[in-house]
Parts: C-alpha cells; structure tokens; sequence
C-alpha cells in the first residue's frame, strides 16, 4: 500500500534526480498533496453535483 502511495512522487523525485532525502521528502509531500488535493476537489465536485 505505501509503495503505491509514495509510487508517483517517488517517480518524480527520480526524474529531477534528487539525493538528498531532506528534498526527496519535502518533493514526496508536494506531490502527494497536489493528488490528494486532486481527488479531493473532484469527490467535492460530484457530491455538489448529486445534490
């Protein structure tokens, strides 16, 4: 469960290669509240939208 949760910004912490774990966890956070924030907003959007 955590590997598909930490999947993405792992990925993107690959991708601008980022060592240091300090800036690797900082990247984590961004990136999995920008998805949480994703979700969030469209789940608000369809409860609006089916009242």
């Amino acid at each position: 469960m955590l590997r598909l949760l930490m999947g993405p910004s792992n990925a993107v912490c690959d991708i601008l290669r980022v060592k240091d774990e300090g800036e690797r966890g900082m990247i984590r956070m961004l990136v999995n509240m920008m998805i949480l924030t994703f979700v969030a907003v469209i789940v608000f959007v369809v409860v609006i939208e089916a009242i």
